[in-house]
């Protein structure tokens, strides 16, 4: 690409004679401006620990040189842009200046990256001094080295980089990528768009802490920024936001309204694998139009049926209304009243998985404890956060008969998230993409909805979610660039430096199922029962590996975990699979038999108070619980009892762990067997008197820790 004055030639050339001689001068004081190359020394210069890289990419012997040298090449210089007499050029020629600029920037690079590839690409010529399966060894060896070289990979990824989007400069290039004049923001939405971050604003802030709020938010991408500001958002709020409706006159009316809500909510502390204790913490903010039909009693007909009732109805008024069919139904009311409704709208989420003694802090009001991913080495391993932007659509019902009221709601959600998880030491993992979301729930009992009712209910929500991901080492400057360049922009990395060990693409199914029996009191709900979760997670990693994790946890302490690889054809290896199931709050007697199972020195010794416990099994050891089934079947039943089941002749008991686990022929029907929920003490029993009978501790590993 030919330049003259910095600038594309054919740029230059297509300009007036005015803006050509405005470029010609800001070059040519840019040149006098430029500090001269200090002349060099023969003295020697004392020796460094260590040399640093190249500035030049041409002089990097290794690919890490190279990479670190090209990241470090001056961003272009668009200064003179704001200055006269560049400033008065039209915007079309600016931007066309700025855009060569950049695409002269990156081509450099490109050139740079496509360089270094060349030279520093084994040949096997380099190998011919050595003999020659000695040679052909060492440089298989060499080449599998450098394609496998993360740096490498960087260098490719400059080169596309470069190629693909040549006009625009990459984002952890820079610093402060947001164009947002966030100081125009008034204050009380900075400070409830930095709570959505996890940052408490103190009300009697100070100028300076106000100063580092708005620098913080300056951090945020705009299509984060903008719904965080949503001046909607109030913890808990619900009001209507006006309407137009038909008159209440009408037996059935018809009405269209919008509706602004907010919901904080906070679970309560669940055990899962590893014994790890988390709550879920959740707030949203959601603006909804409404439009539907009404369907009941007109003041009419209340005050028809008050005068009635107390004799004040005069006769000539009673004898008209009964004198017709029609007129006397409409005047007494329909036998059904309900409503329909049509909505709209959307929602802003956000989803945290935090401690239990982050948990307790958010109780008290304190939300400085939530995660927050300007700070991702503050949030404690194991915790993470999901912000979601949607829109939404659906519908709802109720209908009444007499004393009893049914109703229904159904709500689907399309849109946009983002997440940050803590992991082991130093690596986060981050992801973003599209997020569909359906809700369903259901109330059936007696009395009115939203008024005063007692009845059983259920709530139904799945979710999928196609997101790119990447896991992110923050102990590396790479790292770092990689997840400021996410924060900044929203981009996961999809390249791999040693700041990225593994990036890729991961499908999530979440589904959440909650029956209740309760009572609500106009907005109040206080209702009782059972909730159950269930996850399944695909992740396709770059070098070609698929990890899928099952996850089942319910609210009565049961937590299920299986992990394992998928072959490229779909079939689920499960070699290398761990399964997991884990107990939390177990009654301290089972807790005993459980231990004793796996360690008869115990002796069901008696445990004060209830207990968590885990199970953790190879794909083997399920099996060998099969065989141990089977042979227990074989030794109390005998071979007949045996062949019965085998052919179907016989269902197995219940209640018989040996039974069940004798016609289970494959891993996951084991492990459903060890891990049921519903005759979990019968299998604990069984397992105790399978170990006794056996002579053999029950396979797998087990921990148990006291519940607190």
């Amino acid at each position: 690409m030919s330049q003259i004055y910095g600038v594309d030639s054919q740029t230059y050339h297509r300009l007036p004679a005015d803006d050509q001689n405005a470029i010609r001068q800001s070059w040519q004081q840019r040149q006098d401006e430029a500090p001269a190359t200090p002349a060099t020394s023969d003295q020697a210069a004392p020796e460094a620990p260590q040399a640093p890289p190249p500035a030049d990419p041409a002089q990097a012997t290794t690919a890490e040189e190279a990479v670190a040298a090209i990241h470090a090449m001056p961003l272009p210089d668009t200064s003179d842009l704001s200055q006269p007499p560049l400033r008065n050029l039209p915007e079309a020629d600016r931007q066309s200046i700025v855009d060569s600029r950049n695409a002269s920037f990156n081509q450099s690079r490109a050139e740079a990256a496509e360089a270094a590839l060349e030279r520093l690409e084994p040949q096997r010529s380099d190998f011919d001094v050595l003999p020659g399966a000695t040679a052909d060894h060492e440089y298989q060896q060499a080449r599998q080295a450098y394609d496998s070289s993360p740096y490498v990979q960087e260098l490719e990824r400059i080169v596309e980089e470069a190629t693909t989007a040549p006009n625009e400069i990459p984002a952890y290039l820079e610093t402060g990528t947001s164009s947002s004049d966030v100081n125009a923001i008034p204050l009380p939405q900075a400070r409830g768009a930095l709570a959505m971050l996890g940052i408490e604003l103190p009300e009697s802030a100070t100028p300076e802490q106000i100063a580092a709020g708005y620098e913080i938010l300056a951090t945020v991408p705009n299509d984060i920024l903008g719904p965080l500001i949503n001046p909607g958002y109030s913890v808990g709020y619900s009001a209507d936001l006006g309407g137009l409706g038909t008159t209440q006159w009408l037996p059935v009316r018809g009405e269209a309204t919008a509706t602004l809500e907010g919901e904080v909510s906070l679970s309560e502390v669940r055990t899962g694998v590893g014994f790890e204790q988390t709550q879920r913490f959740e707030a949203t903010v959601e603006i909804r139009g409404e439009a539907g039909v009404d369907l009941g009693k007109t003041p009419l007909q209340r005050i028809y049926g008050w005068a009635e009732r107390l004799g004040a109805l005069p006769d000539g008024a009673r004898d008209l209304a009964n004198s017709s069919p029609l007129l006397r139904g409409v005047m007494r009311g329909l036998p059904v009243s309900g409503e329909y409704q049509q909505f709209a709208g959307t929602r802003l989420s956000y989803e945290a998985v935090v401690t239990p003694g982050q948990g307790a802090e958010l109780d008290g009001g304190e939300l400085s404890a939530l995660p927050n991913p300007l700070d991702p080495m503050g949030m404690p391993t194991g915790t993470s956060l999901l912000i979601r932007g949607q829109s939404l659509e659906g519908s709802s019902f109720e209908a009444n008969y007499k004393a009893f009221t049914l109703g229904s709601t159904h709500t689907e959600l399309s849109g946009l998230g983002f997440g940050v998880t803590r992991q082991e030491g130093s690596i986060v993992e981050v992801y973003a993409g599209p997020v569909d979301t359906v809700e369903n729930e259901m109330f059936f009992g007696i009395g009115r909805q939203g008024v005063a009712a007692i009845g059983i209910g259920s709530e139904y929500s799945s979710e999928t979610r196609e997101m790119e991901v990447a896991r992110i080492d923050l102990s590396t400057a790479e790292g770092q660039a990689a997840y400021q360049e996410f924060i900044t922009s929203g981009r996961v990395p999809d390249w791999a430096p040693p700041g990225v060990p593994q990036s890729g693409t991961t499908s999530i199914y979440d589904g959440e199922h909650a029956s209740f029996i309760g009572i609500q009191l106009g907005g109040l709900d206080i209702s009782t029962g059972g909730e159950s979760q269930i996850s399944v997670r695909d992740t396709s990693w770059d070098d070609g590996t698929i990890d899928r994790q099952l996850t089942y946890s319910n609210s009565g302490g049961l937590t299920t975990d299986v992990r394992f690889q998928v072959a490229a054809n779909g079939e689920p290896d499960f070699d290398q699979a761990q399964w997991t199931v884990v107990r939390a709050d177990l009654d301290p007697v089972l807790a005993s038999y459980l231990e004793a199972s796996y360690d008869g020195a115990a002796g069901n010794r008696e445990l004060d108070g209830d207990h968590h416990v885990q199970m953790t099994f190879t794909t083997d050891e399920l099996m060998a619980m099969h065989e141990r089934g089977r042979a227990s079947v074989l030794e109390g039943q005998g071979q007949e009892k045996l062949d019965n089941l085998d052919a179907g002749i016989e269902t197995p008991w219940w209640s018989s762990t040996d039974e069940r686990l004798a016609v289970a022929t494959t891993p996951d029907e084991v492990f459903a067997i060890l891990s049921d929920d519903v005759h979990g003490g019968a299998v604990i029993e069984d397992l105790l008197a399978l170990s006794i009978t056996s002579g053999e501790p029950t396979t797998g590993t087990f921990r148990m820790e006291p519940a607190g």
